[in-house]
């Protein structure tokens, strides 16, 4: 059952006035499917289409969910799940050149575990509005790194860099909230076996990673 998801933030980039727009939804306990996520981009395309009919450059939205117990905390080895949707006009744009997160300390970089690139339908508004070119992406994050204040970050390919997907902190559940030590140990690795229980559980419907099904067996 999912415990915890975060809020999900949306950020539009519009093309006259290369004004930022950023909003929060509610904290949810159920699966994320690629129908939600299909539903969400729509949703921030109406957005766009509301400031600016050309639309925009580029978006991107994020969702991250943190362990439903001690166990999985342990087994995913202090680290937090991260799904991002990008969209683009330029498919030069994509894959994401990097996700961090960025605070007092500097920045620390996302481990990419998945990623995959896929066509927008030419009769979904996010074809009009945002582009045709998508990029869906799983990343690990430190869980000490999204309870502190911050900012989760994304650098495109090319052209835009500091893109602002998400305001810190998230809200853990409370064990996690309790570890006086969230960060995970320099040589940390989630367990394929949880990680893959985890994905499955939390964004069902989204293809599994080759490298984690084999590792899980």
């Amino acid at each position: 059952m999912r415990l915890f998801a975060a809020a999900i933030t949306l950020l539009l980039l519009t093309l006259p006035a290369a004004a930022q727009i950023t909003s929060k939804g509610p904290i949810t306990q159920q699966s994320v499917t690629p129908e939600v996520i299909a539903k969400r981009l729509e949703d921030s395309a109406e957005r766009t289409r509301k400031l600016s009919a050309k639309g925009a450059a580029r978006t991107a939205i994020i969702d991250f969910a943190w362990p439903q117990d001690e166990a999985e905390y342990g087994a995913l080895g202090k680290y937090i799940l991260v799904f991002v949707s990008a969209v683009s006009q330029e498919a030069d744009e994509l894959p994401l050149k990097r996700v961090y997160v960025e605070n007092d300390n500097g920045d620390i970089a996302l481990e990419k575990i998945a990623s995959i690139r896929r066509d927008v339908p030419r009769t979904s508004p996010v074809f009009a509005m945002l582009g045709p070119w998508r990029e869906d992406a799983f990343y690990l994050a430190p869980a000490g790194a999204m309870m502190r204040k911050g900012s989760v970050m994304v650098d495109f390919a090319v052209r835009r860099s500091g893109f602002r997907l998400y305001e810190l902190p998230g809200t853990p559940p409370a064990f996690v909230k309790a570890d006086r030590n969230p960060l995970p140990a320099f040589d940390a690795k989630p367990d394929p076996k949880g990680l893959k229980a985890m994905i499955e559980r939390e964004y069902t419907g989204f293809a599994l990673p080759e490298s984690i099904k084999a590792d899980a067996r």
